[in-house]
Formats: structure tokens, C-alpha cells, sequence
């Protein structure tokens, strides 16, 4: 055999011999598909409770952090304007509610006490602030019908607790509690077992 015949017959034979080629990437087998599913539902399944916690925290957080500022707000306006303000559940942002359940809403408006209304006509004369809530998954409940700041930012009289309440209850309720002096500090567990107090030490409730 002549060598150019030789080299023609090498050419072939490697060729048609599929161990001679050089192995490529591959896919998965269904074996493989089918155990990384299986971990991955297991992880998940695992993960899921936590992490449902920790948007559940993290929303009522939310909830006491945006209060804390309304409240915070609505003393610093008393004092600036010289003028008692109003902090009051509402409905429609136009008359307090008359109602310790502020789930559906809340608002800030220049005012004696919770007969206080709102100007349809010129809303922002006398509103300061309006919190529209609808469906809102925290319920929020005051241990009076309303808080007030004088113009010292004194809330004498009008003293109370707001209670932040999910799907969990009590155990994960968090409060916030209005002073005398018109500060505000978190409900905390004195007692360790395990619900915050309210402003007269008891357990909060939802």
C-alpha cells in the first residue's frame, strides 16, 4: 500500500471510531434532573416557613416605624403652630372614627379632641396627614379613641398604647406607647413570657 493510501485508510478509521473523538459537554441524565428536583423541593420546602417569618416581621415593622413617624410628626406640628393636633383612626379621611381600631386608616388634623372634622372643600386647611389602610394584613388598635399633642407636645390626658397585630397574635404583637410627655417608646416584655406590655404593664392582646 502506497503511503498516501495509508494515510487515506488512518483518516477513515479514525473517523468511524467514536472513542477517537474527543468527548463534548453533555446534559444532564434523567437521573440527575430528577435528584436536583428532589434537593431543591427539599430546600424549599425547608426555607419556606423562614422566610414567611421574615416578611411577616419585616411588614409589621413597617407598620410601627410609619406610626412612630406620624406620631413624631403630629408633636412637632403642635409645638411649631402652637396649636393642639389630633392623631385619630379614620374611615375617610375626612372625621375620626371615634373608634380605638385604626386598621382602616388613620390621619393627623389640627383639632381639640375627635369631633374634629376635615373642610371637604380645602382638606389640607386642617388635615396634616391622611394613612388610607385598606386591607391591610396588620391590624392597628389604640387603647383610646384618639391621642392628642398640646402645644408644649404634651399628651396628657390622652395617653395610650397602639397595638400592631398579624395572622401570629399576641406573641409577635408589637406595641408603641404614647407618654404623657408626648414621647414614644416600644412595648417591650418585662416579664419574659414572651408578649410585650402595654403602657399598664399588661400583656397586649389582638
Amino acid at each position: 500500500m502506497s503511503r498516501k493510501g495509508a494515510e487515506v485508510t488512518a483518516t477513515i478509521a479514525s473517523t468511524c471510531n467514536p472513542l477517537s473523538k474527543k468527548s463534548g459537554p453533555r446534559g444532564f441524565t434523567l437521573i440527575e434532573l430528577m435528584i436536583t428536583l428532589a434537593v431543591l423541593t427539599v430546600t424549599l420546602t425547608l426555607a419556606a416557613p423562614s422566610f414567611t417569618e421574615l416578611i411577616r416581621d419585616n411588614r409589621l415593622i413597617s407598620e410601627v416605624y410609619a406610626m412612630r413617624a406620624t406620631l413624631n410628626m403630629a408633636r412637632s406640628e403642635a409645638i411649631a403652630r402652637r396649636l393642639p393636633v389630633v392623631v385619630c383612626g379614620t374611615v375617610d379621611g375626612l372625621a375620626c372614627s371615634e373608634d380605638p381600631d385604626w386598621s382602616s386608616g388613620y390621619m393627623v388634623l389640627l383639632g381639640a379632641d375627635d369631633s374634629a372634622t376635615v373642610d371637604v372643600d380645602n382638606p389640607s386647611l386642617n388635615r396634616l396627614q391622611w394613612e388610607n389602610r385598606p386591607n391591610s394584613r396588620v391590624s392597628m388598635v389604640f387603647s383610646g379613641d384618639f391621642t392628642r399633642f398640646d402645644a408644649m407636645g404634651s399628651s396628657l390626658g390622652n395617653t395610650g398604647t397602639l397595638v400592631f397585630c398579624d395572622a401570629r397574635g399576641a406573641e409577635k404583637a408589637r406595641g408603641l406607647i404614647v407618654t404623657s410627655v408626648g414621647s414614644l417608646r416600644a412595648s417591650v416584655d418585662d416579664d419574659d413570657n414572651g408578649v410585650v406590655e402595654d403602657a399598664s404593664g399588661n400583656d397586649v392582646s389582638c
